[in-house]
């Protein structure tokens, strides 16, 4: 199996919560890396989940790399790495502002 017909999926991946206009809108991400989200990201999801099963050497690694056996080293593994980076990123700065939020109205009510 080559390089390109790995991840093959039907459809398109979609993150509306965290990238509701999308992954290139968002600013997060490469023109590239973007458009492999899209079109790889359910394989991405599926594989790192273990909800599929790898299919051949390539996605074999990504599989290795998700379980943290090894670092990303290909396109795939670095963008995969950079979409669960921002959306780490994006639930804590929601859970901080919820903390933050919660905190101030308790002292509200107390001063």
């Amino acid at each position: 199996m080559n390089y390109h017909e790995c991840f093959k999926v039907n459809a398109k991946f979609q993150d509306k919560i965290n990238f509701p206009y999308g992954f290139l809108k968002s600013g997060e991400f490469t023109i590239d890396q973007a458009r492999l989200l899209e079109r790889n990201g359910v394989a991405y999801s599926e594989l790192a989940s273990e909800a599929r099963r790898p299919v051949g050497e390539i996605e074999r690694e990504f599989v290795d790399f998700c379980r943290g056996k090894k670092s990303a080293t290909t396109l795939h593994e670095r963008t995969w790495q950079r979409y669960i980076c921002v959306v780490e990123k994006n639930r804590l700065a929601i859970s901080f502002n919820k903390r933050r939020h919660n905190s101030l109205v308790d002292l509200d009510e107390f001063g």
